[in-house]
């Protein structure tokens, strides 16, 4: 007997889905397809990002071919009994839902909360997506955050189908990673996008305070790209002192060269606004590293106990500096802190997260 078909449909190819489509099908209890709609690479990840080559349960539309073409061979060739759209709103979400109705499938959404970029536009964005889940509802949300769950039940006809599912990942790399000795000089790391979302000016003001008053006593370790990168490069010129302290790793072959600048450091500081998920939180956790981060960021929210694994932020140089001094003056407490971080992390496990999605989608399999 055949198994039911799951297809996920999204933009562009996401290591996290491929690893949790490998999750899902080793389980053998549905058929689960990936299927990334966008030919580029995102243009803030490098090539490492793209892990779908050469597995059949990941499909990457290829360059020229219309996007209509591509899904209705999907839907043709698979018939699935439930869709999962990545896109929230748009062409491609439109397209999909049409497609779903066709074949009779059961059409979902897994979604982070929308950016807050002013609170006009927020509001001009959720009149949008009411607009269009009134014409073409979904079943359900997958939704990537407690604040996302509270943005998409109020927008769907049954609130309770807005189910909180976060990024899973493989994270066995990251916990195969060895404890560190505590090390002379701390090593802080930042990754991800040199993103003004990401707070970059204040942290590089709070790294360039720290330069001061902590002279000689810290590296830090830049993993990412961006046009914020200026603000780093800015408080660099203006002290030698952190000049000296700062170096970069970014330029990986493969999707596990990405923790190297992990394996190499002590504490994450991802100070962001606004962060849909953040997925290297759980990266950092699974590494044994403790972090600073702040409640805008979803993943800290799910993963972060203050002072226990962690120290939450307000996004703003002096208090970033605090954190900053606070763990070079306390080295104990890191120490204390880095005994909790593993074991958060480990429930953001792919296998963890294939288990209960295909919970979740039992009722319609």
């Amino acid at each position: 007997m055949s198994r039911p078909v799951v297809l996920f449909v999204t933009s562009y190819v996401s290591p996290f889905m491929t690893e949790l489509t490998a999750a899902v099908n080793e389980l053998e209890q549905v058929e689960f397809h990936a299927a990334y709609a966008e030919t580029a690479q995102f243009a803030n990840h490098g090539a490492h990002w793209n892990t779908a080559a050469d597995r059949p349960d990941t499909h990457r539309r290829t360059e020229g071919a219309p996007v209509a073409e591509f899904l209705r061979k999907l839907f043709a060739a698979h018939r699935p009994r439930v869709v999962i759209c990545g896109y929230g709103r748009g062409p491609v979400y439109e397209m999909t839902f049409r497609l779903c109705q066709e074949v009779g499938g059961v059409f979902g959404v897994f979604a982070e909360q929308p950016m807050r970029d002013g609170r006009l536009k927020h509001l001009a964005r959720t009149a949008y997506y009411a607009a269009l889940w009134r014409r073409m509802p979904p079943a359900f949300v997958l939704a990537v955050g407690d604040r996302a769950v509270q943005f998409y039940r109020r927008l769907l006809r049954e609130p309770e189908m807005a189910m909180f599912f976060p990024y899973y990942q493989d994270l066995r790399p990251a916990l195969a990673i060895p404890d560190r000795p505590r090390r002379e000089r701390l090593r802080f790391l930042f990754a991800g996008r040199l993103a003004a979302q990401h707070g970059i000016r204040g942290l590089a003001a709070a790294f360039e305070k720290l330069a001061r008053t902590h002279p000689g006593r810290f590296q830090w370790r830049v993993s990412g790209t961006g046009a914020e990168e200026r603000w780093i490069r800015q408080s660099m010129a203006r002290s030698s002192a952190l000049a000296q302290a700062v170096s970069f790793d970014r330029e990986f072959a493969t999707w596990n060269d990405r923790l190297r600048p992990f394996a190499e450091s002590d504490v994450l500081a991802l100070p962001s606004f606004h962060a849909g998920w953040g997925l290297v939180i759980p990266e950092a956790l699974g590494s044994g590293m403790p972090v600073i981060t702040t409640r805008g960021v979803e993943a800290a929210r799910y993963y972060v106990e203050a002072g226990v694994n962690g120290l939450f932020v307000e996004p703003h140089p002096a208090d970033i500096h605090r954190a900053l001094a606070f763990c070079l003056d306390q080295p104990r407490a890191v120490d204390a802190m880095r005994k909790h971080t593993r074991a958060a992390a480990a429930r953001g496990d792919a296998r963890i997260g294939a288990a209960r999605l295909l919970s979740l989608l039992a009722r319609w399999l």
